[in-house]
């Protein structure tokens, strides 16, 4: 009797279950709104000159800033009852990063009665490239009842391999400067940071939808979804084109110990328009 009550239970339920199973299937388009943003400040530390009464201080800023772009998803929902489903969903979330304010200024004090010479370098804007983020979610949903529904849903999601590369144009400092004519020479290099080949993680989503029906079985679907994932971490490495000078090597070990890495964070939200399907 123990064991023939639970099966009879399970009996008498499988017919109201059936009957509120549903099949959702919906598309989405929208916009991504990054929150990704990071300054970059370096400078080859103390630099000694064996002239008497001349100083250099010196140093380089530049930011990294990413924008948003074109949102695609797809997902499928399986409701077990009327207001509560599974959800498995594929996002693809086009992210831009551009550099921003780099340059590189300089003041090399000289003996009085001279007045001391000051730089301020422009530097060529970086690039960074960086592939689409393409999470895939496995996450519970809950509906509303009623004419016009509310939904919610939210898991765990898994974010790939994003291909991350930066590159930039940096400062090494004062190579050379001329008294005579009151004029330096400032060196300058490029500096590459890519990701690590085939890494991936384990993050989260969750999202506020709207749907509107359009005849017995379709709907408009607004959604608000947030993304989140541990931040990337990307190496700066030189890119020689040049033979370097003594000092230029000096002066590249130094800024390379100061100057900070690529701490990416994949954290975005994204506004999206869907239709979806019922079966």
């Amino acid at each position: 009797m123990r064991k023939a009550f639970p099966i009879l239970l399970a009996a008498l339920a499988a017919p109201s279950l059936a009957g509120a199973a549903e099949l959702e299937l919906t598309g989405y388009l929208g916009h991504t709104f990054p929150f990704y943003s990071q300054s970059f400040r370096y400078d080859p530390g103390p630099v000694t000159v064996p002239i008497p009464g001349v100083t250099v201080e010196q140093g380089g800023s530049f930011e990294l800033k990413a924008s948003g772009g074109t949102a695609f998803a797809g997902g499928l929902t399986f409701y077990v009852t009327d207001g509560f489903g599974f959800e498995v969903r594929l996002d693809r979330a086009d992210l831009t990063v551009d550099t921003q304010s780099s340059s590189y200024n300089v003041r090399v004090g000289l003996p009085a009665p001279l007045d001391p010479v000051v730089a301020a370098l422009t530097m060529t804007e970086g690039t960074v490239d960086l592939n689409a983020a393409t999470p895939l979610s496995l996450n519970l949903k809950l509906r509303t009842g009623g004419h016009v529904r509310f939904a919610v849903s939210g898991g765990a999601s898994r974010l790939g391999d994003l291909e991350a590369t930066a590159q930039q144009t940096i400062g090494l400092g004062v190579i050379g400067f001329n008294l005579d004519e009151n004029n330096i020479q400032v060196g300058t290099i490029g500096v590459l940071a890519t990701g690590v080949a085939g890494a991936s993680s384990w993050g989260g989503n969750l999202g506020l939808g709207l749907q509107i029906p359009l005849g017995e079985h379709a709907a408009l679907v607004l959604e608000g979804r947030g993304f989140y994932f541990p931040k990337r971490t990307l190496e700066w490495e030189p890119v020689l084109d040049r033979p370097l000078s003594d000092i230029e090597k000096e002066l590249l070990d130094r800024v390379q110990e100061r100057l900070p890495t690529v701490e990416f964070e994949p954290w975005w939200v994204q506004a999206s328009a869907g239709l979806s399907i019922r079966f």
